[in-house]
């Protein structure tokens, strides 16, 4: 136990001297401490705040077995970040007002990377000049919408459309975009949702949309395949995208030419809470963390960065919004079951560290779908192509190469 304790008490020494916490605590009026055991014993301060009583104090306790698997480099799944931990590590006890750990939430996520050393960035400049940006006027569902994409690669290749997670953009696959091997290979398509990213809202929804429903969804994809890329394509979608991709080849499989669902969710319950949209509550700093934890514990702190920076200027309920379609809409066992693969093949891919969608679930969808290929990415979490995109090119790469020899894609 004294041993674990030091490693808090360091721990929390390097915390107060980091930039990133110190911003994301600063104004915080709680107060945040690490105990190790779960009865009466020392508290280790992390960030002494202004606390006004005892439902302004974050306590994070654990016993000494739990604290050493959250503290290693490689810690295992669920105890590779705050929020799986709260949500899985036997024994880990965070007690404090509800509003104040939202509020939290962010220096808490950052803590738990340094704790298990992930102190230092090494930043690295992405080259995205073979990447171009354009507008278009689609209709979507009979109405007009202007929505902004991307494309790189050659112009004659076959589409591979690329569909984004809940509350993001299309920036999350710019690693892959980029990447000169599928630059000679595919025509790749990335676009950002009506109110995501640089697409306004439909006209008349700004501040006043409620839950994307699956056939608006569907419909906002249709359009884009019939009217950007013109060609049915493969769909390459992560969580939410990756359901819509399954959704899209059981529903209109014309438009389709093949899928690869990165972290595919069988019936996400649970994701969408009130604090993702809470007045009390950071928007910009609160949901990036929420998403933070999904990411596997060697992701390099500047991808983690990254990551979470898209989330940070996502539009007001934007994120809470797409979580009706991937929380609340979307099931796997009513909308995929039936997927027919006659004319393409459908390749599941999901990190080990993703509790969001986990392995088991993608697993399952995988079974209602027969001839489909699934795979486990031991090293990824939910968003690996930020948090890793060389890692995540050797398991797809031969996904995407399988569907080009076996499906006679150009």
């Amino acid at each position: 136990m004294k041993a674990i304790v030091q490693e808090l008490r360091a721990g929390a020494a390097l915390a107060q001297q980091d930039k990133e916490f110190l911003s994301a605590a600063r104004g915080l009026p709680c107060a945040i401490w690490l105990q190790a055991g779960t009865g009466p014993g020392e508290k280790i301060t992390v960030w002494a705040g202004q606390p006004a009583g005892p439902s302004q104090c974050i306590v994070v306790s654990a016993p000494a077995d739990v604290w050493q698997k959250m503290l290693g480099a490689e810690p295992p799944p669920g105890y590779h970040s705050f929020t799986a931990a709260r949500r899985h590590a036997p024994g880990l006890r965070v007690t404090g007002d509800t509003l104040a750990i939202a509020q939290a939430l962010h220096p808490l996520e950052r803590l738990f990377e340094i704790l298990r050393g992930q102190v230092d960035a090494a930043p690295a400049l992405l080259d995205r000049s073979a990447i171009s940006g354009h507008y278009a006027t689609i209709d979507i569902g009979g109405e007009p919408a202007c929505i902004h994409y991307e494309t790189s690669g050659i112009e004659s290749g076959p589409p591979l459309l690329m569909l984004h997670t809940a509350g993001a953009d299309s920036r999350q696959y710019h690693a892959l975009m980029a990447d000169p091997g599928l630059r000679r290979q595919w025509r790749m398509i990335a676009f950002d949702m009506p109110g995501h990213g640089r697409s306004m809202p439909l006209p008349g929804q700004a501040w006043t949309e409620d839950g994307l429903t699956l056939d608006a969804y569907l419909q906002a994809c249709l359009s884009v395949i019939r009217q950007v890329a013109r060609a049915p394509a493969v769909l390459l979608g992560c969580s939410m995208g990756a359901a819509m991709a399954l959704v899209a080849a059981r529903r209109s499989p014309a438009d389709v030419a093949g899928v690869v669902a990165l972290e595919a969710p069988w019936k996400a319950s649970g994701r969408r809470t009130p604090m993702l949209c809470h007045p009390q509550v950071n928007q910009a700093a609160h949901n990036p963390a929420y998403v933070r934890g999904l990411m596997a514990p060697s992701t390099p702190l500047d991808a983690r960065r990254d990551a979470a920076w898209i989330y940070s200027q996502g539009g007001f309920n934007v994120y809470a919004n797409d979580l009706w379609f991937y929380s609340e809409d979307f099931d796997a066992a009513a909308h995929v079951a039936g997927l027919n693969m006659d004319t393409f093949g459908v390749s599941l891919l999901t990190g080990a560290y993703d509790y969001s969608a986990t392995p088991e679930d993608s697993r399952r969808v995988a079974a209602l779908i027969p001839g489909a290929r699934f795979g486990v990415m031991p090293e990824l979490g939910h968003f690996p192509m930020v948090e890793n995109p060389r890692r995540l090119l050797d398991y797809l790469r031969p996904e995407l190469e399988h569907l080009r020899a076996t499906r006679g894609i150009a």
